[in-house]
């Protein structure tokens, strides 16, 4: 799948990008994702140089009873740091379920919104008036509140694949230009539902968007560990949580995603490596095996 975004074409056809997540909010899970506005582009430099081929700026947590930021904050924080981000030449999304602090991204030179909500009518209307893509999630419940939402799913795969595909036919006609999807891991999810829907990412691939997946250092990482049922911040300490994300985003590379959303860029890009060697032979034996 060839990708377009901010005037480049990125080529995810026998590859998996990733997204290096640069955090200027200040209870992320993660710590050391979290920098201060003024050491940002030295951050967003070294994700590239490890092989980021865009950079997700956040100013707001997701995780369950983080501080809630008001959306002027939000935009005092991200705002500088896209300008910067942009004008350095990187390509830059901006991470928000608000609708205005989207288009101050945008505004900012943000080249893509993603909105882990699945998107409002507001934030549809941002990236269909200033022609950005734009990435929707499927999530039960809210940000900070999707642990209060019931997690039964009668076929979670069938309901997150019917969902983004419906949403993202909505937002295509309004007018959006391009729509990604993330099936949402972690939110609302058991243990057991994470897996299901990293076995359906062949199918959610072949609906034609571009897929992300977020799932880097994530508490149902640490629950495949063995160190029970933790939240996300509660599950950093634990031992394995990098080899965790590794082996779930190289999984996730194989079975069809675009794009993976991550801390740890460089340990997780070398991984990479390795798939998309595998991808690309596969693809040449298959191509040679058809002329026969």
């Amino acid at each position: 799948m060839l990708i377009e975004l901010g005037g480049q074409t990125l080529d995810a056809t026998d590859r998996c990008l990733v997204m290096g997540i640069l955090n200027v909010a200040t209870d992320s899970p993660v710590t050391n994702s979290i920098v201060d506005v003024g050491d940002a582009p030295r951050r967003a430099d070294e994700m590239r140089q490890a092989g980021a081929a865009i950079i997700d700026v956040g100013a707001q947590s997701t995780r369950t009873g983080a501080a809630e930021v008001s959306p002027d904050e939000e935009i005092a924080r991200i705002a500088p740091v896209i300008e910067m981000l942009v004008s350095e030449g990187h390509l830059v999304s901006i991470d928000t379920w608000t609708a205005p602090v989207a288009r101050a991204a945008v505004d900012a030179g943000a080249h893509l919104i993603n909105d882990i909500t699945g998107a409002d009518s507001d934030t549809v209307a941002v990236a269909v008036e200033t022609g950005t893509p734009i990435a929707v999630m499927h999530m039960r419940g809210r940000p900070q509140r999707h642990r209060e939402v019931a997690h039964e799913y009668d076929d979670v795969a069938l309901e997150v694949r019917d969902y983004l595909d419906r949403r993202a036919a909505e937002i295509e006609t309004a007018g959006a230009p391009d729509v990604w999807i993330d099936p949402g891991f972690q939110f609302g999810r058991g243990l057991d539902d994470n897996l299901r829907l990293l076995l359906d990412l062949p199918n959610l691939a072949r609906l034609g968007h571009p897929v992300l997946i977020s799932a880097s250092r994530k508490g149902f990482l640490a629950e495949m560990l063995g160190h029970g049922e933790l939240r996300s911040h509660d599950a950093q300490g634990r031992p394995g949580m990098l080899e965790a994300t590794i082996a779930f985003n190289v999984l996730a590379a194989w079975m069809g995603a675009h794009v993976v959303r991550v801390h740890d860029v460089a340990e997780v890009a070398r991984a990479l490596n390795v798939s998309e060697a595998a991808r690309a032979l596969q693809r040449a034996d298959v191509a040679v095996n058809s002329l026969r």
